[in-house]
């Protein structure tokens, strides 16, 4: 247990070496891995659309409701007052109920503010009902009484960008996004108390790779397989899983199915990095490495040719979205993995796969001692125990690293 624990400190320094080195020069796996976005072409929403394609009060889009919070309730203390100077709240009830939201809403709006700030000169957010405790106000179950819930203008009040507006919500990271009226968008996030923090983007138990010794699903995978992935160079190999750094059985998770066109689907969290292109290129070089939630439709992805051996293009054609139950986010030394025959990264959360890979060093260099020094086994076997949750190493990076990156770089919840 002594060298357990020693070897969590040398991590620790470790990874602080790497994380502030890595800033200005990463080697990350493969060529196709960086932070280069590609352009997005934003779709506006349309009258009556709702994002997620679920009911508001489902466990795929905001949730249920934890019932009213009235001013002399214990969780009235929760709310927060938003008086960020970028938005207009329209306050119409005079006693500042349209400034008073939910830490997590409050998050998502500030973040909306400045998307509008960005997407039109001159505009600012407009917020016209936000906390309210006013009975028959809303339905039985709305949101709004629990500071869950906003509804939104921009300032000049030109309808016509309120599509685009639902949109910018949308990528703000409202849980659930209704384009209700005429007059304003709907938008509502889960509850403080149901959100934590995902630290790892997963992989549902269905999900197969392919290893040495035949097919396995996610849920039989364990440490020390060999499974299918990709070099530096865009060829495919087999590369040893060191560590899982997200296992649970029994989480229930949101996750992204991408559909394409060769009916290959792979089905991921909405944070998991994977290699895509906006167009049909066969060049690993081609491709970024992008949040799975920033795919669209039209996008290709990579898959492996049985045929030749090899990676090649498909094209993205729908996008689902469902609730499973179980999470697993396998590291190989690679660093990437092919799950479902599709090419992705192993890591999630940290828009920069480069900087993933190579904070994670410590991991690798744990793996390769284990192989060559004896005394480094007992500590392997600790680390290679049966997991229930996110590895330790992992909650370290994000906990250090939401400390120094910036919510570009760093997803936060």
């Amino acid at each position: 247990m002594k060298l357990f624990f020693s070897f969590q400190s040398v991590c620790s320094w470790t990874f602080i070496f790497l994380f502030i080195t890595s800033l200005t020069h990463a080697c990350g796996p493969g060529r196709g891995s960086g932070s280069r976005r590609r352009p997005r072409k934003r779709t506006p929403l349309v009258f009556k659309q709702h994002v997620p394609n679920v009911s508001e009060n489902t466990l795929g889009a905001s949730g249920i409701s934890d019932g009213k919070i009235r001013r002399n309730s214990e969780k009235f203390k929760n709310l927060v007052k938003n008086e960020n100077p970028d938005i207009v709240f329209k306050n119409e009830e005079g006693d500042g109920s349209d400034y008073l939201m939910s830490r997590r809403c409050q998050d998502k709006l500030n973040s909306l503010a400045v998307s509008v700030m960005n997407n039109w000169k001159d505009v600012r957010l407009r917020v016209t009902e936000a906390w309210d405790d006013s009975p028959n106000s809303h339905a039985k179950d709305s949101l709004h009484y629990e500071g869950r819930a906003v509804d939104i203008t921009t300032s000049d009040r030109d309808r016509s960008k309120y599509g685009m507006l639902a949109r910018l919500a949308v990528e703000a990271g409202f849980d659930w996004v209704y384009y209700e009226s005429r007059g304003h968008i709907h938008c509502s996030v889960k509850s403080d108390s149901s959100v934590a923090i995902k630290i790892g983007g997963c992989f549902p138990p269905t999900g197969s790779v392919q290893t040495l010794h035949g097919w396995k699903t996610m849920g039989q995978l364990t440490v020390g397989d060999k499974v299918l992935s990709i070099n530096s160079a865009g060829q495919l190999e087999y590369s040893p899983v060191i560590a899982f750094i997200d296992r649970n059985d029994l989480e229930f998770e949101k996750y992204l199915t991408l559909h394409t066109e060769d009916d290959t689907d792979i089905t991921l969290t909405s944070k998991h990095l994977i290699y895509a292109s906006g167009t049909n290129s066969s060049n690993f070089e081609s491709y970024d490495v992008v949040y799975a939630d920033d795919i669209m439709e039209g996008d290709h992805v990579l898959i492996t040719s049985s045929e030749k051996g090899a990676i090649s293009p498909t094209r993205v054609v729908t996008i689902s979205e469902k609730t499973l139950q179980g999470v697993y986010a396998p590291l190989t030394v690679n660093g990437n993995i092919v799950v479902d025959g599709v090419v992705v990264s192993c890591y999630a959360v940290v828009s920069d796969a480069n900087l993933a890979h190579a904070v994670f060093a410590p991991m690798r260099g744990l793996h390769y001692l284990s192989q060559y020094v004896p005394w480094f086994l007992h500590s392997t076997q600790q680390e290679n125990a049966p997991q229930n949750g996110v590895h330790w190493y992992a909650k370290m990076l994000y906990n250090i690293g939401s400390t120094f990156l910036n919510e570009k770089t760093l997803y936060i919840a």
